[in-house]
């Protein structure tokens, strides 16, 4: 597997960038603005139609929707031997990029509800139980990791050649996010649902490699915990917020907490301890899950459909089907879906509403 791979944005205007070859060409765009005001006050030609803002969250304008454009996102993969630097870049870019987009691959799950039951039907509590169940058994295989500003703009590498895959100075540059493998998982002895793990297969997870190469969650555990205590994590009362971001977090989340907290202690045995612990692991950030947020906007197109689907009706820039569907890739997707979503369909008001709520869990 190559050492990076190229995402699209949601939007950026990028007439410098080179042209997009691995991702299906956006529709015409209307005129786009990189928020110099005033903002046009409709929409045109962008499908689908986006619902007025009552309260816009920035400069007092309106916000139109802008389509997606071909800049490279940069997609660096971690493993044993370079975590540590690359989480050094993390830290030190928290205080201008402090929302943290998170998405994790594990191998499945092997505790399941009651016979009869659907996961819909439990309560909160019961749900998170089946959490606990299967995270504190089985090890995790991926985390996707995916830093933005206020303003949606991702950390920016300048001079990256998206074709040869070094920096050049020719005048390229490519927006960054990570995929962090890790080593725990061993398929031949841990307990896993076989479908996942041949999904994973398929997509080009090589868990042989990942065992010789990969970074053990423990080790980067212990490092990501000692960057959230430091100077570098962004606290409320500097003016800056860490926040942290999820599509459909409660597993995310849940594999966060197992590895801040050393990599084999058990999840906390109630659904309010593992809030309360996530929030003192988590540096007291704030935290939203951009799946409740899709499904509780007030879009019929948003509810009951999965992250591909809400990203395709926001109008999200979707990566080529033939990348793979993974932890990075899907943490970019999930950045896409929460910035259009808090900057374009929601007023500041309403998005601040949905802060501590992790889907599956309220």
């Amino acid at each position: 597997m190559l050492p990076h791979r190229h995402l699209p944005r949601p939007w950026r205007n990028a007439a410098a960038a080179p042209p997009m070859v691995l991702y299906q060409p956006p529709p015409p765009p209307p005129p786009m603005f990189l928020y110099p005001p005033p903002y046009p006050t409709t929409i045109v030609g962008v499908p689908p139609p986006y619902p007025a803002v009552p309260h816009p969250p920035y400069f007092g304008h309106h916000h139109p929707m802008m389509p997606p454009a071909a800049v490279h996102v940069q997609l660096q993969s971690v493993t044993a031997a370079n975590f540590a630097a690359e989480l050094d870049v993390i830290g030190s870019l928290l205080q201008n990029y402090p929302y943290v987009v998170v998405d994790t691959e594990y191998p499945g799950t092997v505790h399941h509800a009651p016979a009869g039951r659907r996961d819909s039907d439990l309560s909160p509590d019961e749900r998170y139980a089946l959490v606990k169940a299967n995270v504190d058994e089985l090890p995790i295989v991926q985390l996707g990791i995916t830093l933005c500003d206020a303003h949606g703009n991702l950390p920016f590498v300048p001079d990256f050649d998206p074709y040869g895959y070094h920096h050049t100075g020719g005048g390229y540059g490519a927006e960054r996010a990570w995929e962090v493998n890790f080593s725990d998982f061993d398929v031949s002895r841990d307990r896993h649902a076989p479908q996942s793990v041949a999904f994973l297969r398929s997509q080009g997870v090589d868990f042989d490699a990942a065992r010789a190469r990969g970074v053990s969650s423990a080790s980067f555990g212990a490092k990501l915990a000692e960057i959230l205590s430091s100077s570098a994590a962004p606290r409320s009362g500097n003016g800056v917020e860490l926040t942290w971001v999820t599509f459909g977090g409660a597993y995310d989340l849940a594999y966060l907490v197992k590895m801040l907290d050393g990599g084999e202690k058990p999840l906390p045995e109630t659904r309010q301890g593992f809030v309360e612990r996530l929030r003192e692991l988590l540096a007291g950030g704030r935290l939203f899950d951009a799946k409740f947020m899709a499904e509780n906007c007030g879009r019929p197109d948003l509810r009951g459909v999965g992250i591909r689907s809400v990203a395709a009706n926001l109008g999200a820039a979707m990566p080529a089907e033939d990348l793979p569907w993974l932890a990075g890739t899907k943490s970019v997707t999930a950045y896409s879906i929460h910035s259009i979503l808090r900057l374009h369909v929601l007023s500041q008001d309403t998005a601040a509403g949905f802060e501590g709520i992790i889907d599956g869990l309220q």
